[in-house]
């Protein structure tokens, strides 16, 4: 089986990283300047216990992974907003209507747009930390395990690739396993994910559990109406973390902080932000069903024009979003 790791940013180069160090065929498609360092140097790997130095295929382009073979498995782990734009490139290099898409991102949405382009398409849960500052180098800063990746159909049930992937999975370090009903764990994630664009707007400014609490209420409401399910976010969260690895920064890098994926979107300065995704799909869904939703609303708007003015997170605090919501 080879896995084509599509959109090899923090979560797909660690990932990717571990299937690879662990005997499994794996190729990297990720941005060119990631991309060039893995060429020149190797993928840096770092973890608290060892900093691995990893020869790893990386690819610019779709082009260069033909030919597509019949053990190919896509783990796209491209942000939610790239989503339509990874999966045209490998429809157009040739990808066949039957390739595995394995969409290991968060969202709950990403999976259904999948369905437009190919015909087999997994869920995967993704909770592990990675950081991405920097090409050429993730860190993956977590103790007795490597994280948690749980994998199961889309819209749901199980089948014999789904389990093999899983194996994978586990044989490089993740726990998690399977599960029938992956997309109601992953509607639990989304929830929390909610959160990745105040994280990102504020830096962790002020106390934005009033206004957290609304946005979710509104994501719910959304979600009840348009017939989506999802897991207890507590008996998710509770899940998880029995069998989760305990967050740990290896030594040398205690200075980083470890904020999600957004914060670290402003502050590589990539232009583009993925509360355009999570909280956005909110306030499009709620749109076509008449509920209004301006928590979601403010918090994608601000994060997008943040990421599109270049501006570093922490511009606001909490308390200053309240006295900018239109009701």
């Amino acid at each position: 089986m080879r896995f084509i790791v599509y959109g090899a940013g923090a979560i797909g180069s660690t990932v990717g990283g571990h299937l690879h160090r662990t005997g499994h065929d794996v190729a990297l498609v990720g941005n060119p300047q990631h991309v060039d360092r893995i060429r020149e140097s190797g993928l840096r790997l770092v973890t608290p216990g060892e900093t691995y130095v990893l020869k790893i295929p990386a690819c610019k382009k779709a082009e260069e992974l033909l030919p597509f073979g019949e053990r190919d498995v896509v783990l796209l782990t491209a942000k939610s907003q790239h989503t339509l734009t990874c999966l045209g490139q490998l429809r157009n290099a040739g990808a066949p209507k039957t390739l595995p898409i394995f969409c290991a991102q968060n969202s709950i949405c990403n999976e259904a747009l999948a369905t437009r382009i190919f015909d087999r398409v997994y869920g995967v849960v993704v909770n592990l930390p990675g950081i991405f500052l920097q090409p050429g180098e993730v860190i993956n800063p977590i103790t007795g395990n490597r994280g948690f990746l749980e994998v199961g159909l889309y819209p749901s049930g199980l089948d014999e690739l789904a389990h093999e992937v899983s194996e994978a999975f586990k044989k490089a370090g993740f726990v998690g396993g399977v599960n029938k009903s992956v997309m109601r764990a992953k509607g639990a994630k989304c929830l929390g994910n909610l959160a990745n664009a105040m994280s990102a707007i504020t830096d962790g400014r002020g106390d934005s559990s009033r206004f957290m609490a609304e946005v979710r209420k509104e994501a719910m409401r959304v979600w009840k109406a348009a017939g989506i399910e999802w897991e207890d976010r507590e008996e998710y969260q509770t899940r998880v973390r029995s069998i989760r690895g305990t967050s740990t920064m290896p030594k040398g890098y205690e200075g980083i902080r470890t904020r999600g994926s957004s914060w670290q979107s402003l502050m590589r300065g990539t232009g583009n932000i993925e509360a355009e995704q999570l909280n956005g799909d909110v306030v499009a869904l709620g749109k076509m069903l008449g509920i209004k939703t301006p928590y979601n609303e403010l918090l994608s708007r601000l994060a997008e024009e943040m990421a599109r003015k270049g501006e570093k997170p922490g511009k606001y605090a909490a308390e200053d979003l309240t006295g900018m919501l239109t009701l």
